[in-house]
């Protein structure tokens, strides 16, 4: 999955103190050319730089709006998207040693997420059902040494498949959690609060937590279906549209969100699990 999921989030208050976060250490030409660089965006500069990432903005807004479970504006998205991209371009770092293309990205990426997530505010319900499933799934898992079938889950929550598939479409927008916030356990999305990474002091614990976490992501993605690998390499890797991930694999639009539902979960509750 596409940094599966190991996000950060950039908050304001962080490029507020920006300033103040440089190491003793760095030289003050350093420190020079960065405030050159925040003070050289300019109205005009800024219009370029719209125009550069329009097809990146167009790409992620697009994207994500269809998996949303109500309607989202997708002008509003496009706009907030834009703010984005000029907060990261006023809090760019050069000296961080990451491409402005995927700090940008980042950046934008989480803006458009955030925004889908307060328009569906998810129940508790959702919450319970999400934790049911999951430890169906994994608890299957465990007793077959495979991934279980669609109708072996159903049975297992003791549903017909089609209540199966539209418990998958319900719990689509929880899928939307960034992995990292699975593992912490959040409730709901980022109400228990944000960690703000510094960027500036790499932290050894995180970089061995991250490396384990890719493997073990990757080891439980090849256990899953064909099918499954499929999409979510599609989706996160190759980053198509859910409705042309659907005209690759001759399903639908909506399968194919059921699809990736159910192996976000199976990930999930891997993860829990190890």
């Amino acid at each position: 999955m596409a940094d599966p999921a190991i996000e950060f989030e950039q908050h304001d208050e962080l490029a507020e103190h920006e300033e103040h976060a440089l190491p003793a250490g760095v030289p003050p030409v350093a420190r020079a050319a960065r405030m050159y660089h925040r003070m050289s965006l300019t109205e005009s500069t800024e219009e370029e730089l719209m125009a550069k990432h329009a097809p990146m903005i167009h790409q992620l807004v697009h994207r994500f709006a269809p998996l949303a479970r109500v309607i989202v504006d997708v002008d509003d998205l496009r706009s907030i998207a834009c703010m984005a991209l000029l907060q990261a371009a006023h809090t760019f770092d050069p000296q961080l040693g990451v491409a402005f293309e995927v700090y940008g990205r980042m950046r934008v990426r989480g803006a458009i997420l955030d925004e889908i997530r307060k328009a569906q505010p998810l129940s508790r319900t959702v919450y319970s059902r999400r934790r049911e499933l999951e430890k169906a799934i994994e608890g299957l898992r465990v007793e077959l040494v495979r991934q279980p079938t669609e109708e072996e889950i159903a049975a297992r929550l003791g549903i017909p498949l089609t209540g199966y598939h539209q418990m998958l479409d319900d719990l689509r927008p929880v899928t939307f959690v960034p992995i990292h916030q699975m593992l912490e356990g959040d409730e709901d999305f980022g109400a228990a609060g944000h960690m703000v990474e510094d960027l500036n002091q790499p932290d050894p614990a995180s970089k061995a937590i991250t490396r384990e976490l890719y493997v073990l992501i990757r080891e439980r993605i090849l256990q899953l279906p064909k099918q499954h690998q499929k999409v979510l390499t599609l989706f996160y890797y190759e980053g198509l549209r859910m409705k042309d991930i659907g005209e690759l694999l001759g399903v639908s639009e909506s399968r194919v969100c059921q699809i990736n539902t159910e192996a976000v979960l199976s990930l999930r509750s891997y993860l829990r699990r190890k």
